[in-house]
């Protein structure tokens, strides 16, 4: 009887299955085994809330087998109850120290709520069982959101390696790939994906975003088109191919597609933000306001709704009620910053003379340092200001004027008065577009490492420093992002020296530039390793750019470094960038210094760095600044 109820567990047949166990449990009501695999057969069904008490009863009756603990273990963990099953799964590695599904599935349980650990567990799973797929991949999902991108890369490179027929283990390395930003390498990863199971409408569609972020949007467009037709329930797609249809200046059937998408899932965010974003790029404002007051109805999306909102009415020039719905950033499920203390929090109500104010930084190093500036407005009434940046700008805000004291990140004062979040301040300020604080330089290069960086770069040549890639930490960075190789027309200029002043994301570009990237027998030049290494960032950054001449950034924090420092700077703005950039202008008040070019179309740096060399080609800097140079090592 246990044979045949085995092999129709094998075979899939449950209900008959749990016939059978049922059976020979009315003949020996104390049998832990078959109670064990009835158990797992409720588990293999998806109703861990029937297989708990059945494995439970396995476990008293038999408390010496590891596995009833941890198939126990998973039934807690299915139904909620994560205290008990991570109890359960110490006792089976109690009994069983080497048991590998105890480890692996303890490593699942873990990775939301304790995502070390479960990295802990997977490679004591993979010391067992080191050829085991599925345990490299949970690892690299566990990397991922850790934004440790590039371990997640190579977990999912031999989780594929050793189940090279899955066509899923494709599409995960692609899809890495795709974060790192290395999009041709994600595009065929995805291709590899799609012919081994090219019937898999979701496949069409993961192969349709690296297309995308390529900027090869016609075989974007074809990619969503199968994946609808494969899968016409599939929301996604429809939010894509809408982003595509909004970037070719299709703005109705960019709205159709979206509406298509809220039909399909009402609760899905990303449907209604695109039908927003969709309706502000066609200069639409007061419709894109109304689609996130219709998204607010919805409880789940309320949040969400007005933090989007916010940023419209930055965009519109509303600043008076972009700030105020701005601060819905703070009630968000994962704020960037959450801090509470007793003395009460300042946003512009009430005198600030005499008062220690205690501000610290959220977000991105970019934000802290353009909204540093706005510790000098505290000062200037009277507070003493305490400010806690990231740590590794800590060293770099020594030098605000006026100074502040500095403290670590996570260090609180022992004695302050008021307290506020960084981004709060053009809030508690008033800050309108025509009261932008914008004493510049509000930062400053430290004296000794700006001789340091002016005697190791030279004076020869017109010195341009670079920057063409973003975090890819944030998820933010990639479309900001542009190909080092778009800066060809500038490096084919007579005398031009480009100057990398990359580090972490994008240097492997410097590994495989075109042969128009050759300047006097060279490509770009390095500052070398040591160049910002260590703890403290910006530091070498701010120094090397008293010695250039320009610096030519995407939207990231050496373009705000530069600006604070009051350094000539070019910024490569996307077709539609962030609120802080305006809409058409090609000036900023926030850096009044700084020279902004933006895309004419969506994926279109060409344009943007044509036109950059055009004006430095009219400028015509000295001959004497122009005689080209080889010091820095390529």
């Amino acid at each position: 009887m246990l044979e045949q109820a085995l092999d129709l567990h094998r075979q899939g047949r449950l209900p008959e299955a749990e016939q059978a166990y049922r059976a020979i449990l009315a003949r020996e009501p104390r049998n832990a085994q078959v109670g064990h695999l009835l158990g797992t057969l409720a588990l293999d069904a998806g109703m861990p809330e029937h297989a708990a008490p059945i494995l439970e009863q396995a476990c008293k009756l038999d408390p010496g087998k590891p596995a009833h603990h941890s198939d126990l273990a998973v039934a807690y963990f299915n139904t909620g109850r994560l205290a008990e099953a991570l109890q359960s799964f110490e006792r089976a590695l109690a009994l069983d120290p080497d048991f590998f599904s105890a480890h692996f599935f303890k490593g699942v349980a873990l990775m939301e709520s304790d995502p070390q650990g479960a990295l802990a567990s997977f490679a004591c799973a993979l010391a067992i069982q080191p050829d085991s797929a599925a345990a490299h991949n949970y690892r690299a999902i566990v990397f991922t959101h850790l934004q440790r991108l590039d371990e997640a890369l190579e977990a999912f490179q031999t989780a594929c390696g050793l189940n090279p027929d899955n066509p899923l283990a494709h599409s995960n390395v692609g899809s890495a790939l795709q974060r790192l930003g290395r999009n041709e390498e994600a595009i065929a990863a995805m291709e590899t994906a799609v012919a081994l199971e090219p019937d898999n409408g979701g496949l069409h569609y993961n192969l349709g975003n690296p297309l995308r972020a390529a900027g090869r949007d016609a075989e974007a467009m074809q990619a969503y088109d199968k994946a609808i037709a494969l899968t016409p329930d599939l929301a996604e797609a429809y939010i894509n191919r809408g982003i595509l249809h909004s970037a070719s200046g299709d703005v109705e059937k960019a709205l159709a597609d979206l509406e298509l998408a809220i039909a399909l899932n009402p609760d899905l965010e990303a449907a209604h933000l695109g039908k927003s974003d969709v309706l502000v790029k066609a200069g639409r404002m007061d419709e894109a306001l109304a689609c996130d007051r219709e998204m607010a109805r919805n409880p789940l999306l309320k949040l969400e709704a007005e933090f989007h909102s916010a940023f419209i009415l930055l965009q519109k020039g509303d600043w008076a009620e972009g700030w105020k719905l701005y601060e819905s950033r703070r009630r968000k499920e994962n704020p960037t910053d959450t801090r509470t203390y007793p003395q009460s929090e300042w946003l512009g109500e009430g005198e600030l003379a005499g008062k220690t104010l205690y501000v610290y930084a959220e977000q991105g190093l970019g934000d802290a340092i353009q909204f540093s500036r706005y510790l000098g407005l505290a000062a200037a009434r009277g507070a003493h200001v305490i400010f806690s940046p990231q740590d590794k700008l800590a060293r770099l805000m020594q030098s605000l004027t006026p100074p502040v004291e500095i403290l670590p990140f996570k260090t609180a004062p022992e004695i302050f008065d008021l307290h506020m979040p960084l981004m709060s301040m053009p809030l508690a300020f008033g800050t309108r577009p025509d009261n932008i604080p914008a004493s510049i330089p509000y930062l400053a290069a430290e004296p000794a490492l700006v001789e340091k960086w002016r005697r190791q770069i030279g004076a020869d040549g017109f010195k341009i420093g670079i920057c063409w890639m973003g975090s890819t930490n944030t998820g933010m960075g990639v479309d900001r992002s542009f190909p080092l190789a778009a800066l060809a027309p500038i490096a084919a200029l007579p005398g031009v020296r480009l100057i990398s002043l990359q580090k972490l994301d994008g240097l492997e570009q410097l590994t495989r530039l075109p042969a128009g990237m050759t300047v006097a027998g060279m490509t770009v030049e390095s500052l070398g390793d040591d160049f910002d290494a260590g703890d403290n960032g910006f530091v070498d950054s701010a120094a090397a750019m008293q010695a250039l001449d320009l610096v030519i950034s995407c939207d990231t924090s050496v373009a705000h470094l530069a600006g604070a420092l009051g350094r000539p700077c070019w910024t490569a703005l996307k077709h539609r960038p962030e609120w802080r950039w305006g809409q058409t202008e090609e000036t900023t008040p926030w850096y009044p210094g700084m020279t902004l070019f933006r895309q004419t179309r969506d994926g279109d740096w060409t344009s943007v760095f044509s036109a950059m060399a055009d004006r430095l080609k009219a400028q015509r800097p000295p001959s004497s600044q122009l005689s080209p140079s080889s010091q820095l090592s390529k």
